[in-house]
């Protein structure tokens, strides 16, 4: 018996169960059922207590800690070049194309196959 077959058979089992008890609690387990809750609810006044009730205003005092941000005055290089001594290279690159190293760099950049 493969997987599929018995997957069927459960899945088509359990739909007759469900069905079986379905129609066992509608048709034959009628009487079992009670109608209404055994015990009888209880009605409390409370209008009295209503109407002394005064809203109070509750006050907490709130410290405020003061928030220090952290600050660095010490830039981070991650090895890359900055805007500053990139432009002088852009020239550079469009007045003398590959010539220069910078587009020696970029020609180099452009061989090297992708990633797959």
């Amino acid at each position: 018996m493969t997987f599929g077959n018995l997957l069927t058979v459960v899945f088509f089992g359990y739909i007759l169960y469900y069905a079986g008890m379905i129609s066992y609690d509608q048709f034959f387990k009628k009487d079992e059922l009670p109608l209404e809750a055994a015990v009888e609810e209880e009605e409390i006044d409370i209008s009295s207590e209503a109407a002394e009730f005064h809203p109070k205003d509750i006050v907490k005092d709130k410290k405020k800690e003061l928030t220090k941000e952290e600050e660095s005055e010490q830039e981070v290089m991650s090895g890359g070049i900055e805007i500053e001594e990139l432009i002088p290279k852009v020239d550079e690159l469009a007045e003398k194309g590959k010539d220069c190293p910078f587009g020696k760099l970029l020609a180099d950049w452009n061989e090297v196959p992708e990633a797959a």
